[in-house]
């Protein structure tokens, strides 16, 4: 029995013994295959150009005399300065393509700092929002599409494809350059709450009634509210714009931006300028604030509740331009209550990801 018991006793031991290098063995193979992989992992370019960026962001690290300022807005950091300095992979190393080569724009704005990789190789060129738009959009004089006016390519018409997501909110792309590219939020039902236009003392009324000037008023400051926490997390895309805050009589029929633009004021948020809205209708018959042929062929007439424009009227002190649910374009005085389309402008050189500017399919970009 003693006998048996001891010989038991060592083929458990043999067994325990076996069984620990088998799975020694085992956790071996998997360090070597995860190292095998690791060595020889091949990247798409869209993970290449998140690698660029993110290597960068390392790089800038450590050498931070390097980043960009007010002074010295741009600086470029190019892929082979990575490389050599062993921050990330050769291309060879990265990519089946290996011919490749890249750079990396690092841009301060506003106090943020935005990082726009760019990457060339035998099969894949980096796409900017800017280029896409103008590869998919021909340039038309009459009908529903993107038109050339006021130094601009704009949308205009009932029917166009410029949805756009971006921070998490479905937008409408107004017009764009080759500088920025304006965007309007494509509704009213959002969680931003109607406010007034202004409700200060208004003394040619004796009431408070409110201003019509947008420098000074309430609206200014829900907007900056806004920025500072709806957009909290993506203000090194918006772009400082030059809002077009002067006042316009509703029978004024300049629609360059002339009257508008006359005052401007310099926002990362803002509201739709009076001119720009008329400019969305290809009816023949809108020509001023006042007409209710700018209703018709146009995109920006939909929306669910009644919204302010930027702009008020230059006949008095108190009344500002809103659109009603019907698209009409009306004077409204400054203390009434009315929902935001918000516009902004973000960089043309930001990184096209997908889409085709329909609904079912907005355009997406590659916020880096």
């Amino acid at each position: 029995m003693n006998k048996l018991l001891t010989t038991l006793k060592e083929n458990k031991k043999k067994v325990f013994i076996f069984g620990g290098i088998a799975i020694l063995t085992i956790i071996l193979l998997i360090i070597l295959i995860v190292i095998f992989v690791n060595i020889f992992k091949r990247y798409d370019y869209q993970e290449i150009e998140t690698i660029m960026v993110n290597e960068t962001k390392n790089y800038l690290k450590r050498n931070p005399s390097l980043l960009p300022t007010e002074e010295n807005p741009l600086i470029t950091i190019e892929a082979s300065t990575l490389i050599n300095e062993k921050y990330m992979k050769d291309f060879s190393r990265l990519s089946k393509d290996s011919n490749c080569y890249g750079s990396i724009n690092v841009i301060y704005n506003n106090g943020y700092i935005r990082y726009s990789p760019s990457l060339s190789c035998t099969n894949y060129e980096t796409t900017s929002l800017y280029d896409t738009l103008l590869q998919n959009e021909a340039i038309v004089t009459e009908s529903n599409g993107l038109y050339e006016m006021n130094n601009y390519y704009t949308y205009r018409g009932e029917y166009v494809n410029n949805y756009l997501n971006f921070a998490n909110e479905n937008w409408r792309i107004l017009k764009f350059n080759e500088n920025e590219i304006y965007l309007i939020l494509s509704d009213t039902a959002n969680k931003m709450d109607p406010v007034v236009f202004d409700d200060r003392y208004n003394e040619s009324l004796n009431s408070n009634r409110g201003y019509n000037n947008f420098e000074s008023s309430r609206i200014e400051e829900s907007l900056t509210e806004i920025y500072n926490n709806f957009f909290a997390n993506y203000k090194n895309y918006l772009l400082t714009m030059d809002a077009c805050v002067h006042t316009r009589s509703e029978n004024d029929y300049d629609n360059s931006g002339a009257i508008e633009c006359y005052t401007t004021y310099p926002t990362p948020i803002s509201l739709l300028p009076a001119y720009d809205y008329i400019n969305a209708s290809i009816d023949p018959l809108c020509k001023t604030v006042s007409s209710g042929n700018c209703t018709n062929y146009n995109y920006l007439s939909k929306a669910s509740n009644d919204w302010w424009l930027l702009n008020g009227t230059n006949e008095n002190t108190y009344d500002v331009y809103r659109v009603n649910t019907r698209g009409t374009i009306a004077l409204e005085r400054a203390s009434v209550k009315n929902h935001l389309r918000v516009v902004i402008a973000i960089p043309s050189n930001i990184l096209y990801k997908s889409g085709d500017g329909t609904q079912s399919n907005p355009y997406e970009i590659y916020p880096y």
